[in-house]
């Protein structure tokens, strides 16, 4: 485990309410597992989880596989725990109108510090969304940037040239590319090449997950490669770590604040604590929504 565990922010956690009642599964675009079915992923055992592994601050990003666009239960989560926890809402980007509109209201909402904008439902095989390449798409940027939220890019290293235009023209916007862009691990330093071109632009950070760092493992590169390949280009001040947790189950969770810990290895203290939380601090804690202390129940 790193050394400063008391300190690390966790930048990529869902949660999936075990009432389904109340928060219905029916607008899910079930990519990726069914990672919520035993009923483990209320925002309660994830927060418990995490405490016990020492970490006390994480982004709950919107399960998107699991819920869709309905943020619900993730606005009641964050609102209940607003000193733990910061929310990046999702929008439906297949209407860019109607998506601006409601990210607008959404930023209202207490703890609401980023947006998810997804492009990766059907595997990096099927055909890109709509919205990638339509101009109307720019009313989410826009708004996204006049609100002051972070970005979280769920999108594919080779899907990432079609968005620098839109990220370009925004330089105050702050971005932060989930899972590094999903790059091939077993092209390696090649396959990361999409991510690094984005390197010039200074509101551009990456996120370092256990998605990255295993799949790196698994296909013979020293995690610590990744870390370092990236951290020449960006800066480790541009790296954030997340877990994934629990939509990745294994390693478990100290072993993923492990893995990370063996990943950062040869960076300076100062280094491993802009990846592990002052990175995290500076794009979903530096601001929050006005009174965030407010509890709010929906029906």
């Amino acid at each position: 485990m790193p050394e400063t565990a008391a300190d690390i922010v966790d930048t990529h956690v869902h949660i999936v309410s075990p009432d389904t009642a109340r928060y219905p599964l029916t607008g899910g675009t079930r990519d990726g597992n069914d990672y919520w079915s035993d009923g483990s992923c209320s925002v309660a055992e994830v927060l418990r989880v995490q405490a016990v592994s020492g970490v006390h601050r994480t982004v709950l990003v919107q399960g998107v596989g699991a819920y869709g666009y309905d943020c619900r239960y993730l606005l009641d989560a964050v609102a209940e725990h607003p000193e733990r926890t910061a929310a990046v809402v999702a929008v439906d980007m297949a209407a860019p109108a109607a998506a601006a509109r409601a990210l607008r209201d959404l930023a209202r909402e207490p703890g609401v510090t980023g947006v998810r904008l997804f492009a990766v439902s059907g595997g990096p095989d099927a055909t890109g969304p709509r919205w990638l390449t339509d101009p109307a798409s720019e009313a989410v940027w826009d708004v996204s940037a006049e609100v002051g939220l972070t970005v979280v890019l769920t999108a594919f290293a080779h899907q990432l040239p079609l968005l620098r235009p839109s990220i370009r023209s925004r330089p105050s916007l702050r971005v932060a590319l989930d899972h590094c862009g999903f790059p091939d691990a077993r092209a390696r330093t090649a396959g990361r090449a999409p991510v690094r071109e984005l390197a010039d632009l200074p509101g551009v950070h990456v996120k370092v997950t256990t998605h990255l760092l295993a799949s790196a493992q698994a296909a013979g590169e020293d995690p610590a490669d990744v870390i370092d390949d990236l951290a020449s280009a960006f800066g480790d001040e541009r790296l954030t770590w997340g877990s994934d947790f629990p939509q990745t189950r294994e390693p478990t969770y100290p072993g993923m604040l492990s893995l990370a810990g063996h990943a950062i290895r040869r960076r300076t203290q100062a280094q491993r604590d802009s990846i592990l939380a002052g990175t995290a601090h500076r794009l979903w804690f530096a601001e929050t929504a006005s009174d965030s202390s407010r509890v709010v129940h929906r029906p």
